[in-house]
């Protein structure tokens, strides 16, 4: 999976997201490739449609990007969620966004 970031370093940050398109990730900055173990993770899986994809998409507001979102995720027992992203140039990608330092440190290995 790939991050892409304006800082050239991987740093964890609550809601820290990853995704399978090296394309989007460069969207966002500079890409760092990851291996993610996903059975290290409790991921709750937002199936979003195409409504509210549209809206997403609209408002810029997308599942866990406010902390009180990530707060409730996290006090539900998920320590990542997944979804449908779409980033600044319209390309959609499968997004998984890591809620906690644990979670990163337990499952996210820089390649």
């Amino acid at each position: 999976m790939y991050h892409g970031s304006q800082n050239s370093e991987l740093n964890f940050f609550s809601g820290i997201c990853f995704t399978e398109s090296a394309e989007s990730a460069a969207a966002y900055g500079d890409v760092t490739s990851v291996s993610i173990d996903e059975t290290a993770l409790r991921i709750l899986r937002i199936e979003m449609s195409d409504v509210e994809l549209r809206d997403a998409i609209d408002n810029q507001e997308w599942p866990c990007d406010r902390q009180r979102d990530i707060d409730a995720a996290i006090a539900a027992g998920h320590t990542a969620v997944a979804y449908t992203d779409c980033d600044q140039n319209g390309r959609q990608h499968n997004c998984l966004r890591i809620l906690t330092s644990d979670a990163f440190a337990d499952a996210v290995v820089v390649a």
